[in-house]
């Protein structure tokens, strides 16, 4: 297993990735339009215009990818995992990769939106939940919990 920066060329296997999670997994609080909402937002283009000014990373396998996280001054982005690899550590490793990126980057405190499927997962890392953020605003087709961490 291997942890490398992202690049562009990735984006349409890491979109991929990410559209399998938001379809399989139940994640709670997302309606079906809230799900293709974010698979449309986590689109190979969009990620690709995000990769800019957020930092990520992937998880290879063999080349393969099975895993992204990214970063920015203020939040951590986009953890995801293959269904394949879930529960084997993949998750924990990819995080805490991006925290002390952060962390030795002199960050004093980093914000997550959570899904609910992932709440008690940040929360292990010494994330805080602030409170509950509906997208778009008002209509609940997403629900995501709004987290904070602070480094020591």
């Amino acid at each position: 297993m291997e942890i490398r920066k992202f690049n562009k060329k990735d984006a349409e296997k890491v979109s991929q990735l990410i559209k399998e999670c938001f379809l399989k997994l139940n994640i709670g609080g997302h309606t079906k339009k809230g799900i293709e909402l974010q698979i449309e937002s986590n689109s190979p283009e969009n990620l690709e215009k995000r990769s800019e000014d957020i930092k990520y990373y992937v998880v290879l396998d063999n080349n393969k990818i099975i895993g992204i996280c990214g970063y920015d001054d203020n939040k951590v982005h986009t953890l995801f995992v293959d269904l394949n690899y879930q529960n084997k550590g993949i998750g924990r490793h990819l995080l805490n990769k991006i925290l002390n990126e952060a962390k030795n980057e002199g960050i004093k405190s980093i914000k997550t939106w959570s899904t609910i499927y992932a709440e008690q997962f940040y929360n292990s890392f010494g994330f805080n939940k602030i409170k509950e953020i509906e997208l778009p605003e008002g209509k609940k087709d997403i629900v995501l919990i709004e987290m904070i961490k602070y480094f020591k």
